[in-house]
């Protein structure tokens, strides 16, 4: 994916922060380093479960990183496409109705 990775940069911030190692995280994840330095890197997007236990290690909440694992996917497809402003743009005004206080959705 060009540009940048906003699920993978947070994950490996995370990551750095607690001084962990790749196979530390990656064990804890139950997947490999290989695929784990893919996912920071934005080579790869986190399939569901794997975006739960990111959420699990790294004690964050899911909703948020499955909101930048969407906005990467977005970005990776549409990024220089117009109509991707549109999209977006229209999304805001739906969910709008949604949107309480200044952050967060309403359960």
């Amino acid at each position: 994916m060009p540009g940048q990775h906003h699920f993978g940069t947070l994950i490996r911030s995370l990551r750095r922060d607690r001084r962990e190692p790749l196979r530390v995280i990656a064990a804890a994840l139950g997947i490999d380093s290989t695929l784990l330095c893919k996912l920071e890197r934005g080579e790869r997007l986190p399939t569901e479960a794997q975006i739960s236990g990111f959420a699990r290690v790294f004690q964050r909440d899911e909703t948020e990183l499955r909101g930048l694992v969407i906005a990467d996917k977005m970005l990776s497809e549409y990024r220089d496409v117009n109509a991707a402003v549109y999209a977006a743009q229209f999304i805001r005004e739906e969910i709008e109705p949604y949107v309480c206080g200044q952050k967060g959705l309403r359960k």
